[in-house]
């Protein structure tokens, strides 16, 4: 039997159909919409104990980089796990703004201090900047543990879409050699949601993936051709990770993948290659959902169920 797209959320994709297509609209045009989008069909918002703004110096120029701490509680109280947690949009849209009712929800039902880092955006700031801007968010954190009251946490690092690509670069320390800056330590656990691992766009579900869609092939095309320099960056391993021989290094792992999205075969593939080279993995996948569902939830029941129960393999995956 083939799987059926969730009637709630393809009544959604639609209606958005009658806009303009993303991957005809200029960056900074799509970027507003797509927080918009969330605003009035993610998930509702949930109060948390307190939420910390926090400015951090980038590497080498005078820029800086936006990070939100959302604390279940307060933050004096004693945490066991923390995670960063890097927002999707392909590192071209995306903002810490777009997440936020994402990162409330994990933080208070799964009780798990979450860093959400604004990294900067192509085209302004093309490959490998989202890299670097995830590497000194990383850095920053190990060194002011104690001051954020997490010195006794595990700290893992998640993400959805692109941003689960740059949870991903984290913890494959190999590979960083070629950039002007590396992990101090790495993440104890990664949190994947439908990840980008590969951006050949080679597979037959990337191939399918025209229309009926949130994300479609055309606007993996557009969010490519803005985040590199040129299209044969495609083969390198700091943009398609899943090219990577060897992934052992990597930490233990929760991954997501959904049946209507582009990037589903390079995730489940992905999943199989950790689980063979033994690292800890449980891999989920959802038949009826769309990539980025997480933004339907307040219209779809079903986008609302499989936010719960992402949020509980949160919580598994922290008591591992």
């Amino acid at each position: 039997m083939m799987p059926t797209l969730d009637k709630q959320q393809q009544t959604l994709v639609n209606i958005l159909s009658y806009l303009p297509p993303t991957h005809r609209l200029p960056p900074k045009v799509a970027r507003p919409i797509f927080t918009l989008l969330d605003h009035f069909t993610g998930i509702k918002k949930v109060e948390v104990g307190d939420i910390k703004n926090i400015h951090i110096a980038t590497h080498g120029d005078n820029q800086k980089i936006p990070l939100r701490i959302y604390y279940p509680a307060s933050p004096s109280a004693q945490y066991s796990h923390a995670m960063m947690y890097f927002h999707g949009g392909g590192c071209v849209i995306g903002s810490i703004q777009s997440h936020d009712r994402l990162c409330r929800y994990l933080a208070q039902q799964t009780n798990t201090v979450i860093i959400s880092v604004g990294y900067r955006l192509a085209p302004e700031y093309k490959f490998p900047t989202p890299i670097l801007d995830a590497i000194e968010s990383w850095n920053w954190l190990q060194s002011h543990k104690n001051e954020l009251g997490l010195s006794q946490c595990e700290i893992g690092a998640g993400g959805d879409s692109a941003g689960a690509y740059l949870a991903v670069l984290l913890g494959l320390s190999s590979i960083q050699k070629t950039l002007p800056i590396q992990t101090s330590g790495t993440p104890e656990f990664q949190y994947l949601l439908y990840p980008m691992v590969d951006l050949q766009g080679l597979t037959a579900s990337y191939r399918s993936a025209n229309k009926d869609m949130l994300l479609t092939n055309k606007l993996m095309d557009y969010f490519r051709d803005h985040y590199l320099l040129s299209r044969q960056q495609v083969s390198l391993p700091l943009v398609s990770p899943l090219l990577i021989d060897d992934l052992s290094e990597l930490p233990k792992t929760y991954l997501l993948t959904v049946e209507f999205d582009p990037l589903k075969d390079d995730g489940i593939t992905f999943a199989n290659k950790l689980k063979a080279q033994s690292v800890p993995v449980t891999h989920q996948h959802f038949d009826d959902c769309l990539h980025s569902f997480v933004s339907t939830a307040k219209v779809s029941k079903r986008a609302q169920k499989g936010v719960e129960q992402i949020s509980q393999q949160l919580k598994d995956l922290c008591s591992t």
